[in-house]
């Protein structure tokens, strides 16, 4: 495959998007998913430019969506991301015996509130039945259709906080495909 030149203006974003990175998460903490884009600008600005957008930033409280990416990553098997966001948790003082319940699945014990326990099942939901979906004949995929939108509207967030919600999710599965796909390991964040 042949290599394409950097133009300035490409390198010169590429350096302010790497820069903005170290900010956010400290020189020296960069989670690998993020450098090992380093040699795909465009990649890594995209990707960037979600997180930065939808997790640092939005209406909804940066730890919950968090706590979402940790669903995700649990559910996919990402060890990569899950580590990358039990550290960020840790460091916001999220109660541990939450975080372990996160990643044992078992939402109901996790020490949150009730719209964050039905944001939590909401996510594992919106997973479990997005994967499963291909396999489906139609009126199983219009139940399973039915019971997430349910799901979403049992959450008490308003329209505009459940679009940045099922973004979010849609973001964590994206940054767990590129990793696992990648066999980023857990030590490696």
């Amino acid at each position: 495959m042949q290599s394409r030149a950097t133009s300035p203006l490409t390198y010169s974003l590429h350096q302010q998007t790497l820069e903005q990175i170290e900010r956010e998460f400290g020189t020296g903490a960069v989670p690998q998913v993020f450098s090992l884009l380093k040699s795909q600008p465009a990649l890594l600005n995209h990707l960037w430019g979600q997180f930065y957008t939808l997790i640092l930033h939005g209406d909804l409280p940066k730890m919950l969506k968090e706590m979402v990416g940790l669903v995700v990553a649990t559910a996919t098997h990402c060890d990569h991301i899950r580590l990358v966001l039990m550290q960020s948790l840790v460091q916001q003082y999220a109660d541990q015996r939450t975080l372990t319940a996160i990643i044992q699945e078992q939402y109901e014990v996790a020490e949150v509130s009730h719209a964050t326990l039905a944001v939590l099942q909401f996510t594992a939901i919106a997973i479990t039945n997005r994967s499963a979906s291909g396999a489906l004949t139609k009126s199983k995929w219009q139940l399973l259709h039915h019971k997430t939108q349910q799901a979403l509207n049992d959450t008490g967030l308003e329209e505009g906080e459940q679009v940045e919600l099922v973004a979010t999710i849609a973001l964590f599965e994206q940054l767990c495909m590129v990793a696992n796909l990648l066999k980023l390991e857990s030590d490696t964040a």
